[in-house]
């Protein structure tokens, strides 16, 4: 049975147009303990009943007793509109954490592939297992504009602090003339193409990890299985 807690939301901060960052102290214990990947389910009162909403978790590097939720607000959602309305000190309840969406400890290629919010679960779970881990890791993000790009200082921190880290965004509105190091056009099937073509590591010790609204993940799940990759090494989580 899910453990439900108690929460004081702290503050929010904007990352994008419409993405934001929520941070929640815990009231009722010293420590958050969660499996990077886990998400938690915010409970909102309406009127009556309880509306429940997913989210995926996020730390900070040394902070035990809070979490952060980054969430994309959609105009009248119900989660969205509960979220942005909050005010510093309100009480909020959770659920959780829950999930089994983990990395796996061998020696494989970890590749993670998520696109818009579908990055948070994969990018808590790049910054615990980094630090103690020989396993390459590659991330690929499909957005759709460079407006959507959050995050961006933390990842080019993070592929400069540690060798066994790469990754790339892919636009798919976006027109850039001057791609960067990190930033193309096009959809993540490129990036996928590209890490397949342009390594001597045999396919079947490639593990990926998926991210991200259904439609995208199942879109994805079956464009690597038609490059001949073995379901087994495909792991998904999925939303919406």
């Amino acid at each position: 049975m899910l453990q439900t807690f108690k929460t004081v939301f702290l503050f929010k901060k904007k990352l994008t147009p419409d993405v934001y960052e929520f941070t929640f102290l815990c009231k009722e214990q010293d420590e958050f303990s969660f499996e990077p990947g886990q998400y938690v389910i915010l409970i909102i009162p309406k009127d009556t009943d309880k509306i429940k909403r997913l989210y995926s978790i996020f730390t900070s590097d040394g902070i035990r007793n809070n979490f952060k939720i980054t969430v994309k607000l959609i105009l009248k959602g119900i989660g969205s509109e509960y979220l942005i309305n909050l005010k510093q000190g309100d009480s909020v309840e959770f659920q959780g954490p829950a999930g089994v969406f983990k990395v796996n400890k061998n020696n494989k290629y970890k590749v993670f592939i998520g696109t818009g919010t579908g990055i948070m679960p994969i990018l808590s779970m790049i910054k615990t297992h980094i630090k103690d881990t020989k396993n390459k890791f590659h991330l690929l993000w499909g957005l759709r504009k460079k407006q959507d790009i959050f995050y961006f200082d933390l990842l080019s921190q993070m592929a400069q602090n540690y060798n066994n880290f790469t990754f790339a965004i892919y636009l798919s509105r976006e027109d850039i003339q001057e791609q960067s190091e990190h930033i193309f056009n096009g959809h993540v099937n490129i990036g996928i193409d590209k890490l397949l073509l342009n390594n001597s590591i045999k396919k079947e010790n490639f593990e990926f990890y998926l991210c991200g609204k259904t439609s995208n993940v199942d879109s994805l799940r079956n464009y690597l299985i038609s490059k001949e990759i073995n379901t087994e090494n495909i792991k998904t989580e999925k939303f919406g």
